[in-house]
């Protein structure tokens, strides 16, 4: 179970996952229009939907005869849901999808290789020790387009002693990812949704758009969804 908040940056864009959460967390509410993103072996699209909030036991709060959670999904969702998006730039129809594939880097740090039409994308981690501290490091997710790179987020690392590699953890225990790759604005550049996550008990799905960049940005974070495990 997951205690879920949400953080619609300028309150122009909003990122809402399905699922169960605790009562009054969705930034969702029941009735309203949004955009599902889909995404399957076939394509991606985004779908205008109604989304359902429906009140529902919540296993690790109510006692007996109570019902305080609150889930969220709409008609129609399967598998191929990655998550609800709405705001500015956004519109229905088949949204093109970058090819991805997960490279392979020390330690498991997160690293991609991404084909977007004519062009390459990688997303890599670099970490630099602190000289300081034994073991520490400064490290930063990149999003690299040719000799341009922006820095997704930045976090602490650590190389685990105990470990038999040389391979560094990220925050505390985290597991940061990419979760969607395409272009989403439909500006023909390439968006990311990126779960952000710092710590191994928290999930951080991030949109970054590039029609909202500023000079010198290949993409710009406009919403963000904080996940805190119970």
């Amino acid at each position: 179970m997951w205690l879920l908040l949400s953080l619609a940056l300028g309150g122009a864009h909003a990122l809402q996952p399905p699922g169960q959460f605790h009562g009054g967390e969705p930034v969702a509410r029941h009735g309203e229009r949004w955009f599902a993103l889909t995404a399957d072996a076939d394509g991606a699209r985004l779908t205008r939907t109604r989304l359902q909030v429906k009140t529902v036991v919540d296993e690790l709060l109510d006692g007996e005869g109570q019902a305080t959670g609150q889930a969220v999904s709409s008609a129609g969702s399967g598998d191929d849901l990655v998550t609800y998006l709405r705001g500015s730039g956004l519109h229905e129809g088949p949204v093109t999808q970058a090819a991805r594939a997960e490279a392979v880097a020390d330690g498991g740090l997160p690293a991609y290789t991404l084909r977007f039409g004519d062009r390459d994308y990688r997303i890599g981690t670099r970490c630099e020790a602190e000289p300081a501290t034994a073991n520490a490091y400064r490290c930063s997710i990149d999003f690299i387009d040719g000799e341009r790179r922006q820095t997704l987020v930045a976090m602490s690392g650590q190389r685990d002693a105990t470990a038999t590699d040389s391979g560094l953890m990220l925050g505390s225990e985290a597991s940061p990812h990419l979760i969607f790759a395409g272009d989403l604005d439909r500006d023909g550049r390439l968006d990311l949704i990126f779960d952000t996550t710092d710590h191994y008990n928290v999930s951080r799905p991030t949109l970054f758009l590039s029609g909202a960049a500023a000079e010198g940005e290949l993409v710009r974070m406009v919403a963000e969804y904080h996940s805190v495990g119970c």
